[in-house]
């Protein structure tokens, strides 16, 4: 997991891994939402509920490799980004998905209780479910965006 990955930069392979999965992501939540507004809706609970799992466990494995790699730190040495700004970037990323998932992990459990007691289709969680889509792809592009910035940029020089 930890040798040079297969997107052509020095990044570690976990790192393309979770890249390429977070760059997919809102196109992933987008078809399980496709799937509600055809009235599809317990593969639209399926589709949601493996994502947000999938999703978790790559979140894992990222904090896991983090610390394991030497952190944000060990990355930034060998990028020619500002690290204030990347910091900042960073900050702002980090909080925004947090929000994200705490309300994305509110909204599976209220919905899968709600369901399982009234059997029925739930309504009552489609603003909140917007909210939520949109947060993570915000999420999915800042986290891209890290990726470009620290292992694209890296070693790069303008002229």
């Amino acid at each position: 997991m930890f040798e040079v990955g297969f997107l052509g930069t020095n990044a570690p392979l976990y790192m393309d891994m979770i890249t390429v999965y977070f760059a997919l992501l809102p196109f992933l939540m987008g078809i399980a939402i496709l799937m509600a507004i055809k009235k599809r809706y317990k593969l639209h609970y399926i589709m949601q509920l493996w994502i947000y799992i999938v999703s978790i466990v790559f979140v894992v494995i990222f904090e896991i490799g983090i610390r394991m790699s030497g952190g944000f730190n060990a990355f930034i040495e060998g990028s020619i980004t500002d690290y204030d700004g990347m910091t900042t970037f960073l900050i702002v990323h980090i909080v925004i998905a947090i929000i994200s998932v705490v309300l994305w992990s509110k909204l599976i459990y209220s919905a899968t209780k709600e369901y399982k007691r009234n059997h029925k289709r739930i309504t009552s969680h489609k603003k909140l479910g917007k909210i939520i889509y949109a947060g993570m792809s915000i999420t999915s592009v800042m986290g891209v965006s890290i990726y470009y910035f620290l292992f694209v940029c890296a070693g790069k020089i303008e002229i």
